[in-house]
């Protein structure tokens, strides 16, 4: 679980929120998420759509 830490200012006599800092407590870890992705790589299918090619209607709505 995360602390989030918030700093405050005055203008003109109203307190407003300056900054805010987040810490956190334990690492974070996406190991199954970078397994699935370079299971994904190595796959036949291609990913993805390419950007230099016109993709025709009939295909967009299949």
């Amino acid at each position: 679980m995360s602390t989030i830490r918030s700093q405050f200012t005055t203008v003109k006599g109203e307190r407003t929120e300056f900054g805010r800092r987040t810490f956190k407590v334990e690492e974070r870890h996406y190991h199954r998420e970078a397994k699935s992705q370079h299971a994904q790589l190595e796959s036949v299918h291609q990913h993805g759509t390419r950007k230099d090619v016109k993709i025709k209607m009939n295909r967009k709505l299949t």
